[in-house]
C-alpha cells in the first residue's frame, strides 16, 4: 500500500457509513487497495473520537459542511439505537 489515498479512504468510509453505498457496492467498483476507517462488518459504536467525529473533522477541513451535517445526524441516530 505504497500510495495511500486519504481522500478515497475517507470518501468510501463516508459512503458506507451513511448508507449511500454498501460495502459490496464499493468492492464492485474494482477498487485497488481498499482502506476504510472502520470495519463495515461490525457495528459502529458511538463514543468520543469515533469514526463519525473523525469524518466530520476531515470534511470540515474541506468545508464540505453538508456531509458533516449528514454524518452528525447518522451519529445521533446511531446513539439513539445504541441506548
Amino acid at each position: 500500500m505504497a500510495n495511500f489515498d486519504e481522500h478515497k479512504c475517507m470518501e468510501y468510509s463516508y459512503q458506507i457509513l451513511t448508507g449511500r453505498k454498501t460495502f459490496e457496492e464499493v468492492l464492485d467498483e474494482d477498487v485497488e487497495d481498499l482502506v476504510l476507517m472502520f470495519n463495515p462488518r461490525r457495528p459502529v459504536r458511538v463514543m468520543v473520537d469515533d469514526i463519525y467525529d473523525i469524518l466530520i473533522e476531515y470534511y470540515v477541513t474541506l468545508e464540505e459542511y453538508e456531509k458533516c451535517q449528514e454524518i452528525l445526524e447518522m451519529k445521533m441516530l446511531a446513539k439513539m439505537l445504541q441506548e
